[in-house]
């Protein structure tokens, strides 16, 4: 009777997927086409992604299969198989993030733009203090406002206020050559700072709107961006310069992008495609694929398995298997392009 090899599964939609006990997916499918032509029996062990190369260093369980990219690092611990699929990483982000809302703008300017409605509001007060005193200096023997600074100095701030939207001039009118030339200063340094106000405003929520949207990778330093625990996406997020959120499970780090917890998720192409093509609505892919990559069939250093996988994966290959798998798992998708 045949020794059973001892497979370590992770849940990685579409490669490998647990349902009611029994796995399925492209490298599950995939695998047992190999295992036919090795002509070896196993039994599948479901691990954390994270303890399946700890595991094959350790000579605990004979094959890794999770979408594990290929790199040397993980060489120097364990080896892989010819590559069995291309991929690379993408960026997931949250529909209901996109839309900028009304309410939450205005919630987000008065948040965050404490600082520049208070420069604003200075910036105004300070002119109607120098104007209104001036203007009342002007005009106070001319019998347009009350000759005692109180209550003319209130007189001549509310002709101020009225000049500087150039509505009217409200209940007063100069009557000074020296008043009226005042006048022509406020409402003409009305207009400037009003504009200049209009301006500032419009700047900064036109940056708070390119801030909230992620068109592709490069928007992402400086954001919550989640990830799975152990994949060789943190070492690009770290490069990145992102704030990395890392979960157990994607099934974890997607609840937490609906939630609008994160930013965005970078992951596995292959994963995130299978899951806005078939499973979530509320998510959806942005930009291209980038630090493309190649996953392999994980085992042993020195496994006698390996040359009997390598042949058995270029056979499946050449007699189109290989697409036949690739095409009922990912349809028209390349993930190379």
């Amino acid at each position: 009777m045949k020794e059973k090899i001892k497979i370590a599964v992770s849940d990685f939609s579409p490669l490998v997927i647990e349902k009611d006990g029994s796995f399925s997916g492209f490298e599950i499918d995939l695998w047992e086409r190999i295992a036919q032509n090795v002509d070896v029996d196993y039994q599948y062990e479901k691990h954390d992604f994270q303890e399946i190369i700890p595991l094959l260093a350790d000579k605990k369980v004979d094959i890794g299969l999770a979408g594990i990219t290929i790199n040397e690092q993980r060489e120097e611990l364990i080896d892989f198989s010819y590559p069995d699929l291309d991929s690379g990483l993408l960026v997931l982000v949250n529909k209901k993030k996109k839309k900028i809302k009304f309410l939450d703008t205005i919630k987000t300017f008065f948040k965050e733009g404490r600082r520049l409605i208070t420069q604003a509001l200075m910036s105004v007060l300070i002119f109607i203090l120098f104007f209104g005193n001036l203007l009342w200096l002007a005009e106070r023997s001319a019998s347009t406002f009350s000759k005692n600074y109180f209550p003319g100095i209130f007189e001549s701030f509310w002709l101020v206020i009225c000049s500087m939207s150039t509505d009217s001039f409200g209940d007063y009118v100069p009557h000074t050559w020296l008043g009226r030339i005042i006048i022509v200063g406020i409402i003409v340094g009305g207009v400037a700072i009003f504009g200049l106000l209009i301006a500032q405003v419009t700047a900064f929520l036109a940056v708070k709107k390119i801030q909230n949207d992620i068109n592709n990778y490069h928007d992402l330093t400086g954001r919550k961006v989640g990830t799975k625990s152990g994949s060789t996406s943190i070492g690009i997020l770290q490069k990145i310069g992102c704030q990395i959120i890392q979960s157990k499970t994607m099934a974890e780090a997607y609840h937490k992008l609906k939630n609008l917890e994160l930013d965005a998720v970078v992951f596995d192409a292959p994963a995130l495609v299978y899951l806005v093509n078939n499973e979530e609505t509320q998510l959806e892919t942005v930009g291209d694929i980038f630090d493309k990559q190649r996953y392999g069939i994980a085992m042993q250093q020195g496994s006698p398995l390996r040359e009997k996988i390598n042949q058995a994966l270029l056979k499946i290959r050449e007699s189109g298997e290989y697409d036949n798998l690739y095409k009922k798992w990912f349809g028209d998708n390349d993930f190379m392009d």
